[in-house]
């Protein structure tokens, strides 16, 4: 049984404007075909689940070549980035991501195959809570596609609520199944962040959600999930910036930073906390690190470009300098432009 993946934390915020163990789930990491999911190495991640489709065919396998095939395409559009999520009109005016025919052929047949060998598994015995986490997986995956891909916004609600839906069934069936309560949480705070509008449309219903019960949800997987805890911090990270409390996306990146070593968009946003914090000590911090890694070749970082790098200290030195103005503002002194960050 695997994951939801975790970059489908944007759907939730974006939205807005996926085997129980109580110890750390190193397991993920040590899986070499999630290693380099969470390090961003989309294509090595694929060739490793394309092996293992071809070994066994299950759900969870045809799930796992989807969700690489689509966040491989997101990551070369650029959206893992939640700064994207930040502002509800920046989302609704990105552009669709692209996916070359084959990807998308292949992306659509693996869902098809994981939803058709999930449904065939309910079937014979609907009391399976790992059947009925696979198929929320498929639909939740489905709902990346058609906001990331095709860009049709009621589509994507829709196939959420049906993985919530399923992973409802599964912590029926199993109460303690506490990864399958990410897609829950995640659904709580996009329901209680839509305006009414968007609910009806979406075909909720009376469903309201619940912003902060679907926060406390995020957290419970967090702390004692296994396949997802990953995710659910990543999300967390995500929320917490929409919600403007940088302080706790820090503590969470920062946990994060040392499981997903080559992921350098985890230390970027990690400096665009601190800077949404104010804290320019810490951003410039992170960004020096950021350029020693990549100056020593560091693994992963020779992906990431010298003009990504400086377009973030910009980006940083101008949310500072407007925190420093707001405030003199507020004290009734004449806003300043502050020294030169760095």
């Amino acid at each position: 049984m695997r994951k939801l993946g975790f970059e489908f934390v944007i759907v939730a915020a974006m939205a807005a404007g996926a085997l129980r163990a109580e110890r750390l789930p190193l397991i993920v990491l040590v899986d070499p075909g999630f290693d380099h999911f969470y390090n961003l190495e989309y294509d090595q991640a694929l060739k490793i689940f394309d092996a293992e489709v071809a070994a066994r065919p299950s759900a969870d396998a045809y799930n796992h070549v989807a969700q690489t095939l689509v966040f491989r395409a997101m990551f070369r559009a650029g959206t893992l980035n939640s700064g994207v999520i930040a502002s509800t009109h920046a989302f609704l005016h990105m552009p669709k991501v692209p996916m070359d025919d084959e990807s998308r052929a292949r992306f659509l047949d693996s869902i098809d195959r994981a939803e058709r060998i999930s449904l065939a598994a309910i079937e014979r015995d609907p009391k399976q809570a790992g059947v009925w986490y696979s198929l929320g997986v498929s639909r939740g995956l489905k709902g990346d596609y058609d906001l990331f891909v095709c860009k049709s916004y009621l589509n994507a609600l829709r196939e959420m609520n049906a993985a919530r839906a399923a992973h409802i069934h599964a912590t029926e069936i199993d109460p303690g199944f506490v990864d399958a309560r990410l897609i829950q949480g995640l659904y709580d705070y996009i329901v209680g962040s839509l305006p009414f509008g968007w609910r009806m449309l979406g075909s909720i219903g009376g469903y309201h959600g619940d912003r902060e019960r679907g926060i406390e949800t995020l957290n419970l997987v967090a702390q004692h999930g296994h396949w997802n805890r990953l995710d659910a911090k990543v999300m967390l990270a995500a929320i917490y910036r929409r919600e403007k409390r940088p302080r706790q996306a820090v503590a969470v990146l920062q946990d994060l930073i040392p499981r997903m070593p080559r992921n350098y968009l985890v230390r970027l946003e990690l400096a665009e906390m601190y800077a949404d914090a104010d804290d320019a000590p810490g951003a410039d911090r992170v960004l020096n690190e950021i350029e020693r890694l990549k100056a020593c070749h560091a693994p992963g970082y020779d992906r990431l470009s010298d003009q990504r790098i400086a377009m973030t200290r910009e980006r940083i030195a101008a949310v500072i300098a407007d925190a420093g103005n707001k405030m003199a503002v507020d004290h009734g002194e004449p806003p300043a432009v502050r020294g030169k960050y760095r």
